[in-house]
This record gives structure tokens, C-alpha cells and sequence, in this order.
């Protein structure tokens, strides 16, 4: 959408002005007819009136105002409505003496035209000089910033606080403002994030420019890193404020929907391991159609082995080997079926490729779960190694040597945690575009800060005693861990649950295995595997944690508590009997105290993961009632085949000649997934992918579908009359799902469906007025408008139908029934 339904106060404010046009085009059309039958005073003074006002508050503005392109742009905008508005009292006054004047009717539709676009045009001058005014105050901050690099006294600190904290306490005040009034929280959320982390950054910045001014009066060490701490994090707000910049500058308002999910794995995001694994799945079915077809289906193939090799690389050696050696297996198989003549051979390839596939989806699906497990068990550790080892007295025994360790230690750890973290979101496996969004800042983030934390570390290191390090070590470590754990529930949340359990079990297996083994002949090996168990156990009393808040059925979340209580009392019992039976290696009871603890906490571990596999099984529906006897052969009908005239049945139109068209017949396609027996919302998703392919042909002039203006804004009516009803059947099921993250996902897509439905309304008013006149820019613009608008809606229905139909699986089967959508696959 253009950037003038970029915000809720233009839109509340558009709306009602759209819809009186509405009215007005609607008695043009009767106008041309002869048909006009009411008088329309009443309708031309209400328009007026409103008018009127918008236009005293527009000249007000421009007196106030030190805005020269708002002083240049908004006259002729409120030229153009004062025009409009005598216009259409001009026409009021000659339709009611004389209903067939051709002039009138004229004027009464270039009225309209001229009305709607001044009033937008007024809204958008004012709108982009609000921007403009806080992008001069972001950049009024960012040029203060380059005062702290002369800043050399605690005087000149104190100054420069003094000086900064209005200017960005203005900047941060007007961004917030801003992304509360923005219809695309997706921008605003963008904002909110910038916001959130340059105040953090001022904080830190601060806190280095006070460590540097201190070790330098002083003659410290620690004066250079402080100072590359301080430059990063001057920089880190600059690059902030560029950000909130271009997030305020963007003039599209579009929703950033993710692609059909009939063109993917069901959820998973475009360009994902995920997505190309589908795609390479339906490639192999569809093989041996036709040599386009044949072309299609080995690049898929090719582009799924690519996209598996690259993530295996972030695997454990031994996940990698295997990943790598079934990508050769597929590879063999593509290259023998390209080559395969023998229609037999052929199809027993296809067979063996698509096993191939589904145990490639398998291992990785494993692997990476078994990675995240790995990597984030201990997710703070290093960071409080480095902290204890940068605390040590200065003489203390190896104090570098050991300090170099954890310095190393440290930043391997880092680079770990993100690498798996950026191989997650790449597989696929996460299927909100925000959540997703939200690892990439995070994992940036993490990388960023690191290295400010090693600085940070070095500081307090050479200065042990000194408070300022300490303090200031503490601001950066204490951020870094912020955003540390942000990322270790972000991999939680979106881990598969089961798989996540399972490779959690198998880890503490292997470690209290290998610590028993240990105990006779490595001391030291033996207390690290005990204490690896322990760390993994506590994760999985944390994951547990976690899918507690996230149930909403009360009995699973008692199940799950005290499952988890059961982990958590059999840690301590296995750490005691680990010690004893290391530090007493040779006596065998207490070895077999340890064999039977460490086998307690493998078990309870265990009886979660197989909980939380019964809980995650849909539930059983109740039973119904036997279906009728269905007809004998001779008494059944045989079945009819679609009408020929119906285009929803045909191929799709070129996207790229008709994309309003291709937009609603990738809905209706998306539709078709589910049996529209019992299920009104997939009955209301079909009516509005017609009723929109309607709306098609009479943008492109095509006869079949919606024939005069009228007809246009009423189908507009009845196609958010049908999101209403997706939004509120849509609504009822996340009300009752039990699974917060399912929930909130429904929501999150719901959401922008009202915000789409009250655009679409105002744009066919647009349309309406520009449809068949004699400007020609104006006309296409709006198609452009409507086209944007009727994408977007259809691609978030079709989200919402898969989001849905996922959510109804946590509903109990009492309110399923209660629902009243039952989702059956019709293939």
C-alpha cells in the first residue's frame, strides 16, 4: 500500500470520507441512468462540513508550520478539496433540477475523484512532515555524537550527558509515538527493537566513556580498550538511528506476508531447508510429466542437496558424514533417474528418492536438535568462567595463562551459540517470520556484543580492584547476557519439543555413561561429565518450565509439573552419589549408588519426553454416528465434472498480467486443501477468492464479473464482510487453543485482516473514481493500490486457514464439536 494508509490516524480519517464518495459514485451511476430518486443535499452538506474542517486545520498548519516542502505541497491539496467540495455542490444543485445533465453527472464524479485524492494528498503532506521531524531530531542526536570521542574529562562527561539525554529522551519519545500510530506492526515492531537497543546502547556508551576518562586521569591500563568500547558503541547508535530512519522512510505499508502455502511446506519460509525440501518432494511426484516438468524437478532436487550440504557444515562431525553421505545417495539417484528411459526403473527411482528425502528430512530435523541441545546447555557458562577469571588478584598462579582459556573459550562458545542459531533459522523448522526475525537481531546482537565483552573483561583483568571496571564489566556482561538468554528461549520455543527431549536424553546417557567409565581413571573427566548431565537435566527442567507457560490445558500443565519436579529432585541425588563414588573410586557401593541415580535422572527425563509425546498426539474426536449406507453402483450419479465456464477450476492467469486474478485463484487453490463440507471458513475463503477474481475483470474491462462502479464497491462490502467472518471463526479457535505459541501465532496473522478489509473498502472508492476517466496516472495508481491490497489479503487468508487448521489440533474435542470446523483433507 502507497505510504497515505501508512498509519491509523490516516486511515480513521480517510475511511468515513471514502465511504460517503462511495455513496456519492453510487448515485452517479443512477445519475447516468435517470434513476436518481433521493435528493442529495443532505449527503453533499455532511461532506462539506467535514470537509470544511479538515481544510481550517490544513491552513493553521501551514501558518504554524517552518516546514518549506509542507508549505509547498499542502496548498494545492487543499486547493484540490475546495475545488472537489464546489464541485459537488455545483452538481447537487443541477442533479436535483435536471437527473440526465451530463455536465452534473460529470462534475458530481470529478468531485468525487477530486475530493478523495485532496483529501489523501492533505494527509500524506502532513504525515511525511511529521516524519520529517523526527528523522531532524534523529539526526540532530547522531550529530552529537561525534562530541564524545573529545570528551577527555569526568567535566566534559558530565557536560556531555547534560547535553545528550534531552535530545534522545526527544528523538525516542517522538519513534515510539510513531510506531504506535503505523497499520504494519511488522515496521513498528522494527521500531519498537531500534528503540529498545539504542537505549541500551546509551547506556553502555556512558558507562565507557566514564571507565575511559577514569583510567585515563589515572594512567591506568585499560584506557584503550575503554576507548574502542566507547567508538563501538557510538557507532552501534549511529547505525541505530540510520535504521529508525529508513523504517520510518518506507512509503510501503504492505504486510510482508510469507508465500502461498501451497508453493511450500505448509509454514515453513521461503528459501528454507524446509521449503526446499517440499518442493524437491513434490518435484519427484510430478517427475516424468514432460521435459519442462523433468527440468523443474532436478533443479529442485539440486537446490535442496546444495541448501543440506551448506547446513551440515554447522553439524557435529559425525551428523555431518551422514547428511553429506545422503546427499550423495540423492545426488546418485537424480543423476540415474535424468538418465532412466524405462518407464518401470523410472517410477521404482521415484520411490527410492522420496524415501531418500524423508530420511534426509528426519536426520536433519534430529541433528539440529541434538546441535541446539549441545550448544546451548550451558549457555552462560564461559561468560562466568571469563568473569571469575578476569576477577583473579593480580599474582595469583597462571592468572594469564588461565585467563587466556576462558578468553578463547569465550569467544568459541559465541560463535557456537550463533552459528546454530543461524543454522535453525535456515532449516526451516520456524515457521513465524517474526520469530524468525527476531534470532537474526538476536544472533547479531550476541556476535556484536562479544567482542565488547572480551574489551570489557581486559579493562577489569588489568584492573582488578579498580570499582569503575567492575562496573563497568558488569554494564556489558550484564547485556550480553540479556541478550544471550533471549536467544536460548527464542532456540526453545521454536525447538521441536520431542526431538529437543529425546537428544536431550541421549546426551545425559552418554555423559553419565562416560563418567562412570571415568571414575577409576579420570578423576577430573569423570566431575566434567557428571557436571554436563547436570547442566543438560537443568535445561530440560527449564524446556519443561517453558512448555508449561505455553499450555493452557490445565491437567497437561499439572502432568508437566510434576514431571518436571521429578527431574529436578533427581539431579541432586545423582551429583552427591557422583562424587562420593569419584572421590571413592574403589568403593563399589557407592559406584552402584551412582549406576542407580544416574539411572533415576536418565528415566525421569525420559517420562517427560514421553509425556510430552502423548500430550502433543491430537486428541481423539468423539465418536459420531455411523454415516449413511452410501449408494450401490447403479444407484449412485456418476460424478460431474467442473463447469468448463468456471475459471476458478481453470489454470491460474499469468501473475504477471493479472495478479489480482492469480492472487484469488492461488486462494481458492489453497482452499481446495480441506473438504468445505462443516467447515465455513473455508466456505467464506472461496467466496471472497470469486468475488475478488470478480473485482479482477473489472479492472482489466473484462466482461463476467462486476460491471459498474456500484458493483465494484459492493463486492469490496462483501469481501470484507468474508474477513470478518475468517476473522471471527479464526478468533473463536485461538480462544480455545491450548498452546499459547499456536495461539498467538493465529492471532498475530488474524490481526491484520481488519486493517486489509477497512484499505480495501477506501481503494475501491478510489478505483471507482478513477475507473474510465480521463486520467489516465491517477487510474493506474489506484489499480496499483488495489492490486497491492488484493494480494495481500488473499495471501493472508490463505495463512490464516493453515494457522487455524494447526491451532484446532490443541483444541479439546468437547469444543472442537463446539466449533463446528472440521478440517478434512480432500485428497
Amino acid at each position: 500500500m502507497p505510504r497515505k494508509f501508512s498509519t491509523k490516524t490516516i486511515e480513521t480519517i480517510l475511511d468515513p470520507v471514502a465511504q460517503q464518495v462511495s455513496q456519492l459514485m453510487i448515485m452517479y451511476e443512477e445519475a447516468q441512468g435517470g434513476r436518481v430518486t433521493g435528493d442529495l443535499t443532505d449527503l453533499l452538506v455532511a461532506v462539506g462540513a467535514a470537509v470544511q474542517n479538515l481544510v481550517q486545520v490544513g491552513k493553521s498548519m501551514l501558518q504554524s508550520s517552518k516546514d518549506a516542502i509542507l508549505k509547498k505541497e499542502m496548498p494545492p491539496a487543499i486547493s484540490k478539496v475546495e475545488g472537489a467540495s464546489t464541485d459537488l455542490s455545483e452538481a447537487g444543485k443541477g442533479l436535483k433540477l435536471s437527473p440526465e445533465s451530463d455536465d452534473h453527472q460529470k462534475m458530481l464524479l470529478n468531485g468525487c475523484r477530486g475530493l478523495l485524492n485532496g483529501v489523501a494528498d492533505m494527509l500524506v503532506s502532513y504525515d511525511e512532515s511529521e516524519v520529517r521531524k523526527i528523522i531532524k531530531s534523529c539526526r540532530g542526536v547522531q550529530e552529537y555524537l561525534k562530541v564524545a570521542e573529545v570528551v577527555q574529562s569526568m567535566e566534559d562527561l558530565v557536560t556531555f550527558t547534560k547535553n545528550l539525554t534531552p535530545g534522545c529522551a526527544a528523538m525516542t519519545k517522538a519513534v515510539e509515538g510513531r510506531s504506535e500510530d503505523l497499520n504494519n506492526r511488522d515496521h513498528a515492531a522494527m521500531l519498537e527493537e531500534e528503540v529498545d537497543g539504542f537505549k541500551t546502547l546509551t547506556a553502555l556508551l556512558l558507562s565507557s566513556m566514564k571507565s575511559f576518562v577514569t583510567f585515563r586521569k589515572a594512567g591506568q591500563k585499560g584506557a584503550d580498550e575503554a576507548q574502542e568500547n566507547r567508538n563501538y558503541y557510538v557507532q552501534g547508535m549511529v547505525d541505530s538511528i540510520d535504521e529508525i530512519i529508513r523504517v520510518l522512510q518506507i512509503v510501503e505499508a504492505h504486510e510482508d506476508l510469507i508465500g502461498s502455502p501451497t508453493s511450500r511446506a505448509p509454514g515453513a519460509l521461503p528459501g528454507s531447508f524446509e521449503a526446499k525440501l517440499h518442493q524437491a518432494m513434490r518435484a519427484v511426484a510430478e517427475y516424468g510429466k514432460s521435459p519442462e516438468v523433468n527440468k523443474a524437478s532436478i533443479i529442485a532436487i539440486t537446490n535442496l542437496v546444495e541448501e543440506a550440504r551448506a547446513l551440515a557444515k554447522s553439524l557435529d562431525p559425525k551428523d555431518r558424514s551422514e547428511i553429506e553421505k545422503l546427499c550423495d545417495e540423492i545426488d546418485a539417484l537424480k543423476i540415474e533417474l535424468e538418465n532412466e528411459t524405462d518407464d518401470m526403473r523410472r517410477e521404482a527411482l521415484k520411490i527410492e528418492l522420496s524415501e531418500k528425502l524423508n530420511e534426509l528430512e528426519q536426520k536433519m530435523r534430529k541433528a539440529m536438535a541434538w546441535k541446539v541441545v549441545e550448544d546451548f546447555k550451558t549457555p552462560l557458562a564461559p561468560l562466568n568462567a571469563l568473569t571469575e577469571a578476569a576477577s583473579k588478584p593480580l599474582g595469583t598462579p597462571n592468572r594469564d595463562e588461565n585467563y587466556s582459556q576462558c578468553v578463547s573459550d569465550f569467544k568459541q562458545h559465541a560463535t557456537n551459540m550463533t552459528s546454530t542459531a543461524t543454522a535453525v533459522a535456515k532449516s526451516g523448522v520456524i515457521t513465524d517470520k517474526r520469530q524468525l526475525e527476531a534470532i537474526e537481531r538476536t544472533v547479531n546482537k550476541v556476535r556484536k556484543q562479544a567482542p565488547q565483552v572480551v574489551l570489557a573483561s581486559r579493562m577489569l583483568f588489568e584492573n582488578p580492584d579498580s570499582e569503575e571496571a567492575k562496573k563497568h564489566y558488569d554494564v556489558v556482561k550484564e547485556e550480553y547476557e540479556k541478550q544471550v538468554k533471549k536467544l536460548t528461549k527464542l532456540m526453545d520455543e521454536t525447538a521441536d519439543t520431542v526431538e529437543f527431549l529425546a537428544a536431550s536424553e541421549s546426551l545425559i546417557k552418554v555423559e553419565l555413561d562416560q563418567s562412570q567409565a571415568a571414575v577409576k581413571t579420570d578423576a577430573q573427566a569423570a566431575f566434567k561429565h557428571v557436571s554436563n548431565a547436570a547442566h543438560l537435566a537443568n535445561r530440560v527442567v527449564t524446556f519443561t518450565q517453558v512448555e508449561v507457560e505455553n499450555n493452557e490445558d490445565e491437567e497437561a500443565k499439572q502432568a508437566l509439573l510434576e514431571s518436571k519436579e521429578h527431574v529436578t529432585v533427581a539431579i541432586a541425588p545423582m551429583i552427591q552419589s557422583a562424587r562420593a563414588a569419584i572421590t571413592n573410586a574403589s568403593n563399589e557401593q557407592a559406584l552402584v549408588q551412582f549406576s542407580q541415580n544416574s539411572d533415576n535422572l536418565v528415566s525421569a527425563v525420559r517420562d517427560v519426553r514421553e509425556l510430552v509425546e502423548r500430550q502433543r498426539r491430537p486428541p481423539t474426536p468423539p465418536p459420531e454416528e455411523a454415516p449413511p449406507r452410501p449408494p450401490t453402483p447403479e444407484e449412485a450419479a456418476p460424478p460431474r465434472p467442473p463447469s468448463p465456464d468456471d475459471i476458478m477450476e481453470m489454470a491460474p492467469p499469468l501473475q504477471s498480467a493479472n495478479p489480482i486474478g492469480f492472487a484469488a485463484h492461488q486462494l481458492h487453490q489453497d482452499a481446495k486443501n480441506w473438504e468445505e463440507k462443516d467447515n465455513d471458513m473455508v466456505s467464506a475463503a472461496k467466496r471472497m477468492a470469486r468475488l475478488m477474481m470478480q473485482m479482477a475483470k473489472f479492472t482489466r474491462g473484462e466482461e463476467g464479473g462486476v460491471q459498474s462502479k456500484k458493483e465494484l464497491i459492493m463486492t469490496a462490502r462483501l469481501i470484507v464482510k468474508e474477513s470478518e467472518a475468517v476473522t471471527a471463526m479464526a478468533k473463536k479457535v485461538a480462544a480455545v487453543c491450548t498452546d499459547k505459541r499456536m495461539k498467538n501465532g493465529l492471532l498475530q496473522i488474524v490481526d491484520k485482516l481488519p486493517t486489509i478489509g477497512t484499505q480495501l473498502k477506501i481503494i475501491a472508492s478510489v478505483k471507482a473514481t478513477t475507473q474510465g476517466g480521463d486520467d489516465e496516472v491517477a487510474d493506474r495508481e489506484a489499480s496499483e493500490m488495489l492490486t497491492g491490497n488484493a494480494q495481500n489479503l488473499m495471501r493472508a487468508v490463505s495463512e490464516v486457514l493453515f494457522a487455524t487448521e494447526a491451532a484446532t489440533i490443541r483444541v479439546s474435542p468437547e469444543n472442537r464439536v463446539a466449533l463446528g470446523l472440521k478440517w478434512v483433507k480432500s485428497y
